[in-house]
């Protein structure tokens, strides 16, 4: 089932696969303002064979309704959406399912909602923007050196040896990508052309104003600056059983990160994936799955 919700003053784009399944899962996107679409494309069905799944574009975000330039907007807009679509869906408890930005949405949702949050599965997601964001940057460097690209290797330095902020990193990050040009998507994909993605994607979407008006939702998101916020520190407020999934080559769940997780979470799992970058979910179809599907069963 396809549909816009009337959610919280807004529309939001809801698929829903197997409404009768016992145990139900959401799927937080990342990005910010990356969609659904292609979990829904790659794994929606898949997993609806055992559960209940449900996700959606956040507020803002292609298919659901637009943010206006006037309208306030943060990451708690997007907890308390998760909150109205169980309520809406008649949904008493269920697992979220988060993916890169979308695994730091799900961290607060859980730790706020513990009585609507059974379980938290993290997709590769990211903790500490700032960490992420340097590991980019260590990551580009060695490729700027390989085209012999001065400028890139000179800026790669200065971010990585100098003392900068989350949002500092997380804006120097996107000019240095774009100086990667086609390099940059190899360090989002092991396991799978990005090409193959991005017209995948294309054609599933359409390119154009669907995904411009998500600028707005990403702006918002970065002017209030909550996302830039370290939650390694909290990660021992959330109780709920939880599994991590991680991709050997990738760049934004770091051994740091996977660490502290480790440490902090006492109900935890980890399932890695050696044949993927920051998404399992499309380079190890199958394993992911599996993994999903066990870990729902034996918690």
């Amino acid at each position: 089932m396809k549909s816009l919700l009337p959610i919280r003053g807004t529309r939001l784009y809801v698929e829903e696969y197997n409404n009768t399944g016992e145990e139900a899962l959401l799927y937080l996107h990342g990005g910010p303002g990356a969609s659904c679409v292609d979990f829904c494309y790659h794994q929606a069905l898949a997993l609806s064979e055992k559960v209940r799944v449900i996700a959606f574009d956040q507020r803002g975000v292609l298919r659901s309704d637009p943010i206006s330039e006037g309208e306030t907007f943060g990451i708690q807009d997007i907890i308390e959406d998760c909150e109205a679509i169980r309520i809406h869906l008649g949904i008493r408890q269920w697992t979220v399912l988060g993916h890169s930005f979308g695994g730091y949405v799900a961290f607060n949702y859980a730790v706020q909602y513990r009585n609507s949050v059974k379980r938290v599965i993290f997709e590769t997601p990211y903790f500490d923007i700032k960490n992420s964001m340097t590991s980019f940057i260590q990551r580009a460097l060695p490729i700027f050196q390989s085209l012999e690209h001065q400028e890139g290797i000179k800026e790669c330095h200065r971010y990585i040896e100098g003392d900068f902020s989350a949002s500092d990193l997380w804006n120097a990050w996107g000019e240095i990508g774009q100086q990667l040009g086609e390099h940059r998507d190899h360090l989002y994909f092991k396991g799978m052309d990005p090409e193959v993605y991005n017209e995948l994607v294309d054609q599933l979407v359409s390119p154009g104003e669907l995904w411009e008006k998500g600028q707005i939702h990403i702006n918002k998101l970065q002017e209030e600056g909550e996302f830039f916020k370290s939650v390694l520190p909290k990660l021992h407020k959330l109780t709920q059983p939880s599994l991590l999934i991680t991709g050997v080559f990738d760049p934004v769940c770091t051994v740091e990160q996977q660490g502290a997780y480790r440490q902090q979470i006492s109900a935890h799992s980890i399932v890695t994936f050696d044949n993927s970058a920051h998404f399992p979910r499309l380079e190890e179809p199958k394993k992911y799955q599996q993994a999903i599907i066990n870990f729902i069963e034996h918690n």
